[in-house]
Order: C-alpha cells, then sequence, then structure tokens
C-alpha cells in the first residue's frame, strides 16, 4: 500500500520538478552546422537492453562516415555490452550525484563533441543539467519539439513501431544510407573461454535452453511456481539441458528445481553480462521475461518465449520494446489495471506457454 501511494505521490510531483529544472538548464547557444566529426550518445540510463538495440547505430554510423568519432556515455551492465565493441572510441562512466554529473560534463565539455543525441522520453532535472554542461554544438533529443536545449529532434511514430525505428530515423537524419538494424555484440577470449568451460563441463545434450526467469522487479520476475512449471515442462518435453539464469539473491527460488534434475539443470556461474550472452549465443533456446535478456537472444537470432505483460490503452510496450524477431514467441500477462500498481507478469495462462 505505502509502494502504491509513493508511486501515485511521486507521479504527482514528477512534472513540476521537471518544470523547474528546463525553466533553469533548457538554453543553448546556437550555433552552425559545419559537418559532425564526433558523436557523444548518451545512455545514462544503465538499461542493458536498450542499449543492445543502440549498437547497430554505431556500426551504420561509422561504415558512412569511418573518420566520425564516437563516445558513449553508459552506466552500470549497460557498460559491459559495448566494452569490446570496434565501433565506439570511447566509454564516459556516468554516476549519479550533482558532483560526479558536473565532473564528467566538464571532461566532455573539454572534448568538443560536435553531436549529442539523447534519448530520454522524459528528461530528469540532473538529466537537463547534464546535457547543458556537455556543450555540445548540436544537441538532438527524442520528441523535444519547442526546447531550447535540443537543436534536433527525432520523434515518434504515430502508429506504435519497434524502437529501432526510432532509431532509424536517427540515422536518416545524419544522412547514413542502406542501414542495417541487426544488433552487434562482441566478448572478449577470456568471456569465450570461460563459457567454453561450462558447456563442455555438462556433456553432450541435442539441445540446450537458457531459462531466464529474473527481470527489474518482483512484479516483472517469474515465482517459483511458474519457474517449477516451465522446468518440469522442459524436462518432459525435451531432451535438452536447461540453463537457469540467477544471481545469489534468487538462488533459492532455483536451487530445489536444480537438485531435483541435477542431470540437466544447471545454474552456472558466470562473470557477467557479456557471459551470458555468449552462453545464450551457445543455445538453442531462450526463455525470458526480461527485455535486455531477449534483446541480447535476439542479436544472436535465437529462438526465443517471452513474457509480456498485456498491452493497456497506450501503452504498446510489447510493440516498442518487444523482440523484432520471426523467431520468438510471446506469453501475455493479464491483470488488474488499476493507477500505480503494475500488471503481474506471473498472471499469464500456463496453457500459453507451448515449446
Amino acid at each position: 500500500m505505502l509502494r502504491k501511494l509513493n508511486r501515485v505521490v511521486q507521479d504527482y510531483l514528477r512534472p513540476k520538478r521537471l518544470a523547474i529544472g528546463r525553466w533553469i538548464w533548457d538554453r543553448k547557444e546556437k550555433v552552425e552546422n559545419n559537418g559532425y566529426k564526433s558523436i557523444l550518445f548518451l545512455r545514462y540510463d544503465g538499461k542493458i537492453g536498450d542499449m543492445v538495440i543502440n549498437t547497430p547505430m554505431f556500426r551504420e554510423i561509422k561504415k558512412q562516415y569511418p573518420d566520425i568519432k564516437i563516445g558513449v556515455v553508459a552506466r552500470d551492465g549497460a557498460k559491459a555490452i559495448i566494452e569490446n565493441n570496434k565501433y565506439v572510441d570511447k566509454i564516459y562512466d556516468y554516476k549519479k550525484g550533482t558532483a560526479n554529473i558536473k565532473e564528467l560534463a566538464k571532461e566532455i565539455a573539454d572534448e568538443k563533441y560536435d553531436l549529442l543525441i539523447d534519448f530520454t522520453e522524459m528528461l530528469r532535472v540532473q538529466q537537463m543539467m547534464f546535457i547543458n554542461l556537455c556543450k555540445a554544438k548540436h544537441n538532438m533529443g527524442f520528441d523535444k519539439k519547442g526546447w531550447n536545449l535540443f537543436d534536433l529532434t527525432f520523434e515518434k511514430d504515430e502508429t506504435p513501431k519497434h524502437i529501432t525505428n526510432i532509431y532509424r530515423k536517427v540515422l536518416e537524419i545524419l544522412k547514413v544510407e542502406n542501414i542495417n538494424m541487426s544488433y552487434d555484440l562482441e566478448v572478449s577470449m577470456d568471456v569465450k573461454e570461460e563459457v567454453k568451460k561450462i558447456l563442455d563441463g555438462i556433456g553432450e545434450f541435442p539441445m540446450k535452453i537458457v531459462f531466464n526467469p529474473f527481470a527489474a522487479s518482483k512484479h516483472r520476475s517469474l515465482n517459483k511456481e511458474n519457474i517449477d512449471k516451465v522446468v518440469e515442462k522442459l524436462i518432459k518435453e525435451t531432451d535438452s539441458a536447461i540453463f537457469i539464469l540467477a544471481t545469489k539473491e534468487n538462488l533459492s527460488l532455483v536451487e530445489p528445481i536444480r537438485y531435483k534434475y541435477r542431470d540437466r539443470v544447471f545454474v552456472p556461474k558466470l562473470s557477467g553480462i557479456m557471459a551470458v550472452s555468449e552462453l545464450i549465443k551457445g543455445s538453442d533456446l531462450v526463455i525470458s521475461p526480461d527485455t535486455s535478456i531477449v534483446h541480447i537472444a535476439v542479436a544472436h537470432d535465437k529462438p526465443i518465449i517471452a513474457f509480456y505483460r498485456e498491452d493497456v490503452g497506450t501503452d504498446k510496450n510489447s510493440i516498442v520494446w518487444g523482440p523484432n524477431s520471426d523467431k520468438a514467441k510471446i506469453i501475455y500477462a493479464k491483470g488488474n489495471h488499476n493507477i500505480g500498481e503494475e500488471i503481474d507478469i506471473n498472471s499469464f495462462d500456463f496453457k500459453d506457454f507451448k515449446i
């Protein structure tokens, strides 16, 4: 109840805080466009899936303009997605806190970027400040018509389409031709060796399945009952090795089923998200309610069973942030649509789960 009340209060206060922040930071000197020699991408939300979807942009820009410098502001696990990306020249580590943000902005301002691209739909005050202090010659933003801070804007689709369609618009603004929006994921040799040892260590199986039951929140994660039901069905209907992705925080939910089928169910200890990516690369099927894992599976062109909340009203999450792959099947969770409440991903009909 308190969580619901807090969400409602924050939703009420947010527009007021943003209005004040925009009054302070929504300003910028205008300069003439003399061509772009450097582009800075802002991906400071730390979302792994969003970074995966950004990767074709770096590649396609470099294909068209190989001498352009590409910098990316990133944080947390999303940084790992591009650490081995040959199309990214520099990664900036974004840390929260006004002092950290100002320090990073000064470093970036000293490098004099020609174009800054921000993908945030609703900017927070510190994000406005950061963009302002980066002092790029030109700023491009998502749906920012009427802002002084942005010289260029790219808009939403009138009819909801996959997010890559919007990113394609950015590339078209930059006059990139023959655009290919497939994702790019590169891992180090150390990670390849790490995962090879895991796969070699389980013996021979005709099929390998990666099952990720967990997402960023409890409401988006499968509960123990559904985890067990999924594994039981996989054991019964496939002759597969099943890799369950789990952290130490949720290990207790998967240990009983792992122990029950210990010759076929494995919970590997992986070094990070790129090891997860490499494991998915070596699999035959991926099952997940988490969009970052879904997008990584798409990057490796794998069959997917994905769990999404039912789209309600103008919320078209499963379209905009869906798999965008003809190898994916979506299972929809249905539930109440009360204000301040999130649909529980576990409210899907298990009869829809078919392999």
